[in-house]
């Protein structure tokens, strides 16, 4: 289905200003375009592992002119889709800044703290309406996802990060070939290929079952700054104006392999937590048919499903790749043995890629991790 990609970021901007109007966290299923959160509070700062807000702007540093500035002809920079972070294997925990802004005006603020193996994370979240933030934190460690609801913490069963923004790193890095390289410039102390490309190049943004195309826009501009060695993108900035109207967001990764860590909340209030998801949520979320084992504890993590299993390991394994086989994808090659009991499998099907993550903590527990990516 495609829809006008202005209807969808102005009905974007309303949901993020709508979900300020609650008293209590209740987050609600994957599948819904908003969630409501909580009235303005300060989060601890002693309980919290993510950044506090900082400018991206002055995050890189130019270093190198690229063809365009000398005035010769550029040329699309060619290769393979650009990766994202959770594909290096060499990048164990990450920080990541993000802002979605609308005219000049901050709609949200997302500063994240991840780790991947086991993982865990923190997510600060500042939503704006006419200019005043509301900030809750949502934490996911030891298989339990938390969220502050002003004084105490409570235990939710889902909170999707990704609605947020309808741009991704994930969904911009197909567009990588197509895009011609501006310079090299340091950024997050990584070195980077800055590529960029105009309303001409940028793919179709998919946002659910609608696909959405700025190819009408007035203007739109995508600016990629790519890991000179591994190929993952460090920095993304979007811009679409359309009908008089800017909108932005930008991504920003730091703090490689840098010590994080997610600590589990004190304070947490015994609360009824909204209903697990259902199987057929799970199933939406992922966009095609995957068998839910009997009594398996599900939940949905930035994008990601999460099965719990009371199968052992091999079982497990098994289980995902029939089920990934069954769906008409393909599984390229063997699966990456990460750690004891953590395998990592990539699938294909046509031009999407799907990754999951097979892996035990606890005795007699296998959790099935599938990414939602498309």
């Amino acid at each position: 289905m495609r829809k006008d990609i202005l209807t969808l970021l102005l009905a974007l901007t309303l949901a993020l200003a709508a979900c300020t109007g609650g008293s209590t966290p209740a987050p609600a299923p994957a599948t819904a375009a908003a969630r409501d959160t909580p009235v303005p509070t300060a989060v601890p700062t002693t309980a919290s592992t993510a950044p506090e807000p900082t400018a991206v702007s002055d995050q890189s540093q130019q270093s190198q002119p690229s063809a365009q500035a000398t005035g010769e002809k550029a040329e699309p920079f060619g290769g393979g889709p650009a990766l994202t972070v959770e594909q290096v294997k060499s990048i164990e925990t990450y920080r990541m800044h993000v802002e979605v802004m609308s005219d000049g005006e901050p709609s949200a603020i997302i500063d994240v703290a991840h780790v991947k193996n086991p993982i865990a994370e923190d997510d600060r979240v500042t939503l704006y309406q006419k200019g005043e933030p509301t900030t809750l934190n949502v934490r996911y460690v030891g298989e339990t996802l938390y969220i502050n609801n002003g004084e105490k913490w409570a235990v939710i069963s889902t909170f999707n990060l990704a609605e947020l923004t309808v741009i991704t790193p994930a969904g911009m890095a197909p567009a990588a070939p197509l895009l011609t390289q501006v310079g090299t410039e340091e950024v997050s102390g990584r070195q980077t290929i800055h590529l960029r490309g105009d309303k001409e190049v940028i793919p179709d943004i998919q946002a659910g079952n609608d696909s959405l195309s700025v190819k009408s826009a007035e203007s739109a501009q995508l600016d990629l700054w790519l890991d000179a060695d591994e190929r993952f993108i460090v920095k993304l900035l979007f811009s679409v104006t359309l009908e008089g109207k800017t909108f932005t967001t930008e991504f920003l990764y730091q703090d490689f392999n840098e010590a994080i860590v997610v600590e589990v909340p004190t304070n947490v209030e015994e609360v009824a937590s909204p209903a697990t998801p259902m199987p057929s949520e799970i199933v939406a979320l992922l966009g095609f048919d995957f068998p839910i084992p009997p009594d398996a504890q599900l939940s949905v993590v930035a994008n990601t499903a999460n099965i719990v299993t009371s199968f052992g390991v091999a079982e497990a394994r098994t289980h995902l790749e029939e089920a990934m086989v069954a769906a008409g994808f393909t599984q390229v090659g063997e699966p990456e043995e990460r750690a004891k009991d953590e395998f990592f499998y990539t699938f294909q099907q046509d031009d999407r890629t799907v990754t999951a993550n097979v892996f035990s903590v606890v005795a007699g527990k296998t959790t099935i991790q599938i990414g939602a990516a498309k």
